[in-house]
């Protein structure tokens, strides 16, 4: 799993998602928490928005500009 791919699952949604569907999509084996861990080092990066939602007070991302423009990199690298 890389930054990329984590992105690429954002940029792909149409809104936010929460944590376990993005782990999910990815297939990876990579553990609840370290994932959970990884998201947030990508929002304090400015990559991903955090909010939480009005519902059940989870905490959702979704793909900032600066992700987008992040993922535009990695494709034209």
């Amino acid at each position: 799993m890389t930054k990329q791919d984590v992105l690429l699952v954002f940029a792909q949604a149409s809104g936010y998602l929460k944590p376990d569907e993005v782990l999910k999509r990815l297939q990876t084996s990579l553990d609840r928490r370290s994932f959970y861990s990884y998201l947030l080092r990508l929002a304090r990066q400015g990559l991903l928005e955090q909010k939480r939602t009005m519902s059940d007070r989870r905490i959702v991302y979704r793909i900032t500009q600066r992700g987008i423009a992040r993922l535009r990199y990695f494709r034209q690298r």
